[in-house]
């Protein structure tokens, strides 16, 4: 669902602030620390019950006050929903949805999806296999309910395992008592691996189809493992490591120590990458994503862009530009985006205003 508006108070370094959003474009500008992406920030924190530059929300207070708000009106056909947060210093922050207490961030996920382009999601490209593995099982949840249960069934009982290895390596319970944690864990980490798998394979399609449009001479590939393991070879390999587990008192295989690698021209891009090859690859996972779950769940997610011209030239710009128009909802409308930028020139070079029928702009001032 589209965002028609958003209110903030002591949001950052917003005192208060209204932003009404076109159902195209919005460009937000002005000069670095005037609190631009922190617009962005918000109509996140609304979709997804977190910030994506932070895991402490206390750091969305504003200097001084105890507490900040963030409230947003998203339409679809037929309803709208309302969605109100309130981040607190001393207390536990609250969401409401329409009015009532939303009691897990499982139920605002997928329900108005954004997917943001920014600095902080570079570490995607650059970062430890963690981060890849968050973008994947991040986008899957948005799109699949069934995989965010499994996914979050599978954190639960790899904790309780990895709880069990601890009390056994500290004589408090038998090793012969693993087997029951070992079944429940193989039986579980066969449903994500398939469920991964599935995922991914459809994702990749997605993904090369879009960087075959931008460059037919462009090679990234996106690796995973070729076979998942059942769960009989699963309970294999943990007999194996056993010891070992019992040792560190952690699991050492699972979908948890997965690595979805990003090849550039069959060289691993975090290693080898250059600063643009990370930024236009990032910037094709995420026009990629966006087309992942417009197929998922039939609906375009809102396209969130913090200082997307930074790092690349105008040439790529313009052909970055010319994928995101191709990106529209089977009545032809524009998928709603909302830019920053500290310079509206690069916004007007990269083409990114043409063709744009309602386009609604926002100079900030510090």
């Amino acid at each position: 669902m589209p965002i028609e508006s958003l209110f903030i108070t002591s949001f950052r370094n917003h005192k208060s602030k209204k932003i009404e959003f076109s159902e195209g474009l919005t460009v937000i500008w002005g000069e670095n620390g005037s609190g631009k992406t922190s617009i962005l920030e918000a109509v996140h924190l609304l979709s997804y019950g977190k910030s994506f530059k932070t895991h402490q929300q206390k750091n969305l207070i504003k200097d001084l006050e105890d507490f900040a708000i963030a409230k947003g009106v998203f339409f679809g056909r037929y309803d709208k929903d309302v969605i109100a947060a309130k981040m607190n210093r001393k207390t536990r922050n609250t969401f409401k949805l329409n009015g009532k207490p939303v009691l897990s961030r499982k139920d605002l996920i997928g329900r108005n999806s954004v997917v943001v382009l920014s600095p902080e999601e570079q570490p995607i490209t650059k970062g430890s296999p963690l981060e890849r593995r968050q973008f994947f099982d991040k986008m899957f949840s948005v799109s699949n309910q069934d995989y965010i249960n499994t996914l979050q069934k599978y954190n639960q009982v790899l904790k309780q395992r990895n709880a069990a290895l601890l009390s056994v390596r500290e004589g408090f319970m038998k090793e012969g008592h693993m087997f029951s944690w070992d079944d429940s864990f193989s039986s579980v980490a066969e449903s994500l691996w398939l469920m991964r798998k599935k995922h991914l394979t459809l994702f990749k399609e997605i993904y090369y189809s879009f960087i075959d449009r931008y460059d037919k001479n462009l090679k990234i590939e996106v690796l995973y493992k070729k076979e998942t393991p059942l769960k009989e070879e699963i309970q294999k390999d943990l007999l194996k490591t056993k010891k070992t587990d019992i040792f560190k008192g952690r699991t050492s295989i699972g979908p948890h120590k997965d690595d979805i690698k990003i090849l550039w021209k069959k060289k691993d891009i975090r290693n080898f990458g250059s600063q643009g090859e990370h930024k236009l690859a990032l910037v094709l996972l995420k026009i990629s994503e966006m087309a992942f779950i417009k197929k998922k769940t039939s609906v375009f997610p809102i396209l969130l862009l913090d200082d997307l011209f930074s790092k690349l030239d105008l040439e790529r710009s313009k052909k970055i530009v010319s994928l995101l128009g191709d990106l529209k909802s089977e009545k032809g409308k524009p998928v709603q985006t909302i830019i920053t930028t500290t310079d509206m020139l690069n916004i007007e070079k990269s083409g990114l205003l043409e063709n744009q029928k309602n386009i609604k702009t926002y100079r900030l001032q510090r």
